[in-house]
Parts: C-alpha cells; sequence; structure tokens
C-alpha cells in the first residue's frame, strides 16, 4: 500500500491521525505531542499492514455489521435471520472493505461503506454506514450513522477495536500499566459463549500484566470511560463512549502478557449475539431508521 493512499489529520495543537479508507477505513495513528515529544497512543507496525487483510493487530479496526463471532450447531461463523442461513466471519467485513471519502478537511474525515454485491451474499440488507474522525483540543472524536435503506428490519451489532500501545514511551513499562475501570460487571462464559453470567465489581484497577487473552468482558457500567495508565511514561489514555449507549459492552484482549498493545473495545453486543437471541444485544433498525454513536480518545498527561 503506497502511502499515497493514507490520509493525515491535523490539529493545530499538533496532534494528527492517519486513516487509510482503501484498507476498510482503518485508523492507524493516533498521536499527541507530549513532554516527551510526539506520541502515539495506537500501536502501529508496517509489517502488520503489509500483511492486511489477514492481520489487523494495530491502530483501531472497525466492526460491522457484527461483533465478534456467531455460530450455529455445526457451523462455525454462521447466523441465522428470517429463516435464512449467512456466513460471517469474524467481526463482519467492514474493517476489510473499501471505504468511500464522502469528506474530507485538515482535522476531519468522514468515510463511507454502503451495501454492493459483495457483501449481501453475507448480509442480505441495504444500508449506508458513516465513520467521522475528527481532531479538536488533542481528543480524536468518533462518529458513527448507520442507516436501514431497505425495505425490511435490518440487524446489525457494531464497535471499535483498538489497539493501544504499552507502554506508550521507552520510559514506561508494560508490566506496571494498568486500566482504570469504573463499577460494572464482570460477564464469564462458557466456552462455546452460549451464556454469560453477570458479577458486580466495584471501581478498580486492573494490572494490564493479568491475562487477558481469552477477553475479559465487561458491561453495566457505571459509567462508560476506561483510562489505560503508564505511570512510568506519566501518561494515559481516555477512552469515553458515553455518547454511545448502545455500545453497552466493553471487551478487554491483548494477545499474551508481553504483546505490545492492550485492546478496549466497546461493543453494543456480545460474542454470538443472534444464536443466544437476548433482547437488545442485537440492534434492529426499521426501514429509514438510523443508529447514532459518538465516542472520544485523548492521549494526555496523568492526573
Amino acid at each position: 500500500m503506497h502511502e499515497d493512499k493514507f490520509i493525515q489529520l491535523n490539529d493545530t495543537d499538533g496532534s494528527l491521525a492517519v486513516i487509510v479508507p482503501e484498507l476498510g477505513g482503518w485508523l492507524l495513528r493516533y498521536a499527541r505531542p507530549t513532554r516527551h515529544g510526539l506520541v502515539d497512543a495506537l500501536h502501529f507496525e508496517q509489517a502488520v499492514v503489509d500483511r492486511y487483510p489477514k492481520e489487523m493487530w494495530a491502530g483501531n479496526p472497525l466492526l460491522f455489521p457484527m461483533v465478534s463471532f456467531n455460530h450455529l450447531p455445526g457451523r462455525e461463523h454462521h447466523y441465522a435471520w428470517g429463516g435464512r442461513e449467512f456466513g460471517l466471519g469474524q467481526h463482519g467485513f467492514a474493517r476489510r472493505s473499501a471505504w468511500r471519502v464522502a469528506s474530507r478537511g485538515e482535522a476531519e474525515l468522514t468515510l463511507e461503506l454502503t451495501d454492493s454485491e459483495a457483501t449481501r451474499g453475507a448480509y442480505p440488507f441495504a444500508f449506508c454506514h458513516r465513520v467521522t474522525y475528527r481532531l479538536a483540543g488533542g481528543r480524536l472524536h468518533f462518529e458513527q450513522t448507520v442507516v436501514n435503506r431497505g425495505g425490511e428490519p435490518m440487524p446489525f451489532s457494531t464497535g471499535i477495536h483498538p489497539y493501544f500501545q504499552v507502554p506508550l514511551t521507552p520510559r514506561g513499562e508494560r508490566s506496571q500499566g494498568f486500566v482504570r475501570l469504573p463499577a460494572c460487571d464482570h460477564l464469564a462464559t462458557d466456552t462455546r459463549y452460549e451464556q454469560f453470567t453477570a458479577t458486580a465489581q466495584p471501581a478498580q484497577s486492573l494490572p494490564v500484566a493479568h491475562d487477558v487473552a481469552g477477553t475479559m468482558f465487561l458491561g453495566a457500567f457505571s459509567r462508560r470511560e476506561l483510562v489505560l495508565v503508564d505511570p512510568g511514561s506519566e501518561l494515559e489514555i481516555v477512552l469515553n463512549w458515553e455518547g454511545a449507549p448502545q455500545h453497552r459492552y466493553c471487551a478487554l484482549w491483548a494477545r499474551t502478557t508481553e504483546a505490545p498493545f492492550y485492546c478496549l473495545e466497546p461493543w453494543t453486543a456480545l460474542p454470538n449475539s443472534f444464536t443466544r437471541g437476548t433482547p437488545g444485544e442485537v440492534i434492529v433498525l426499521q426501514p429509514g431508521e438510523e443508529f447514532r454513536a459518538t465516542m472520544w480518545m485523548e492521549l494526555r498527561a496523568t492526573t
């Protein structure tokens, strides 16, 4: 992928963001000037980009029309709707689709993905999905709309998958990092993700060294905001999705306890949501109806 396909946004304070519309609308960088110089909040590796779409362990991939996966008896990565069965890969097709640039400014970019012959075999619905990235005051804002353009109810789930850099600078140590969690529910599940059991937990600091390779699921947040703290660098990343009320869950994941990234992923549903059929997880838009969500992330000095 030539770098001329990369679109860079620039804020007046020197913050920047880099997005690649053709690679799934992939946000590859969000960086901000700090006392350590320009620091990247998101993990980035050119080697990962070169392996796209086989691997996307960097930046912030977009998840739609399904988060995680769904399985049917004897059929992995399949879901059923309206009496029919469809195959749909992990996290849906949005992150593997080319997005169109709808509008572009110095500090703002709007991307659009619509249904096509390529999508309808796995997802037989007419939709328009728009995402805007906007830098303002050092924060990176994310705005999302999904519109049902067809004549029948349209089911989906959606989320983001940011790979935050840990540690943020060479001054930090991964093992010393932690995530500030608000009071919320911990959601334990069986090996087939066929049921989840909620246990309330108080606000706490979760060590980044804690193994989340099996994915930790959280929900019922007292506040939809998590903070990833790097004490050695005296920096933190705030992820706030108060403006996304239907993103009721967050998945925490890192490939290993040594991985250079740590993921905080607000989702509207949990894995296997179509098969479990829990009310409210699978969003269903009526013809002409619109879904909206807003979030922001901010790299800043620790408070």
